[in-house]
């Protein structure tokens, strides 16, 4: 039986000539070599705060002033619920977090214009001598239950400023009227890009938000200016394109991001680019796959992915579902949400040359 090696030849070529596969970084293998704790650093099922009891996920972390500090959300009310709250905890090394006793430190009733509280980016800005967030707000998700279908996916860019990290003054309107997860590099004084999952169509009935990535553009971190095509859209197997998280390395940017894929999964890719426009991406092997096996916390989804760049290490905080379906909700019942639920926050560390 003759046999056609052109198919193989022409993966192998591909290979070959992709930026992907030159793996001049460990951040260019696939899966890159990330090793990840065996159990969460914050979980709703281990807490004793008792705001997250059901859904604890979505962190974002940075290092100042001696210490990781991180912001992260969370409810007690059901697995699916738009009322979230933000909580904030302190570590000396990264790895081990302390939850502050005033939790939860923002919630949709701090914001004049929404109820939502979603995807956390923060910065201190050491010209401003202030931290700076950039959040998702709006009325959140409505759904059809008869039919099963999302009716409205209300969700804007949010924006509020802070002298301590923990209280924090809400910008009065909106930003953009479209937005899921921003990731913020400010480059110069009067130079910010900005990378975030935004629906084409800007009426909040329409679809696509979960599988657009645009980049946008501002000169001071509030006016923002949208790319006219999205920059990142799944490809092959990746069912969406969400939770982008960029950074610049040497000469290359990054950008992590979400996929739901086959069997139920939701994992971790990353993308490159050699300006931050225009990416190459491999949506068939991921940078960070959920754990093997149904055991481990993060076997199901690995999402919401945070890179924090600390002296020759990179460490990544990321959200977390096992494959456990059932919940206590806010009343006190057993509840069932088939997906899963966002009940961990994990680490992982990558070692660096330099």
């Amino acid at each position: 039986m003759a046999i056609n090696f052109r198919p193989v030849i022409s993966l192998l070529l591909a290979a070959v000539a992709s930026p992907l596969f030159a793996e001049d970084s460990p951040l260019d293998q696939r899966p890159q070599p990330w090793v990840r704790r065996s159990e969460p650093i914050l979980s709703a099922r281990t807490t004793k705060q008792e705001w997250c009891r059901v859904v604890c996920y979505s962190p974002h972390v940075i290092f100042h002033d001696g210490r990781f500090r991180m912001w992260y959300l969370g409810t007690s009310e059901s697995s699916r619920s738009n009322d979230m709250l933000m909580g904030y905890a302190e570590s000396v090394d990264g790895l081990r977090w302390t939850e502050h006793p005033g939790n939860p430190i923002l919630s949709g009733k701090d914001i004049p214009w929404g109820r939502l509280v979603q995807t956390p980016f923060v910065k201190f800005d050491e010209a401003r001598g202030e931290y700076r967030m950039w959040f998702v707000s709006g009325d959140g998700v409505t759904k059809d239950e008869a039919r099963k279908k999302i009716t409205r996916n209300d969700q804007k860019l949010a924006y509020a400023t802070s002298q301590d990290g923990i209280k924090w003054k809400v910008h009065p309107k909106p930003l953009y009227p479209s937005g899921r997860s921003p990731s913020v590099i400010q480059l110069a004084e009067n130079q910010y890009r900005m990378w975030m999952g935004s629906q084409p169509d800007r009426n909040p009935m329409a679809d696509g938000l979960y599988q657009n990535i645009y980049e946008f553009s501002s000169p001071d971190g509030f006016a923002w200016k949208r790319s006219e095509k999205p920059v990142l859209q799944p490809r092959g197997p990746a069912k969406s394109t969400v939770y982008p998280f960029v950074i610049r390395e040497g000469k290359s940017w990054y950008m992590w991001h979400g996929c739901h894929v086959d069997g139920g999964r939701f994992e971790l890719f990353c993308a490159k680019s050699s300006d931050g426009t225009h990416w190459d991406v491999d949506h068939t092997r991921p940078a960070f796959a959920a754990r093997e096996g149904k055991v481990g916390f993060d076997s199901k989804y690995t999402s919401t992915p945070c890179i924090v760049r600390h002296k020759n290490r990179l460490l990544m905080y990321y959200s977390a579902r096992d494959w456990q379906t059932e919940y206590v909700d806010g009343d006190g019942k057993k509840q069932r949400d088939g997906a899963g639920v966002y009940s961990h926050i994990g680490v992982a560390e990558l070692k660096l040359a330099n």
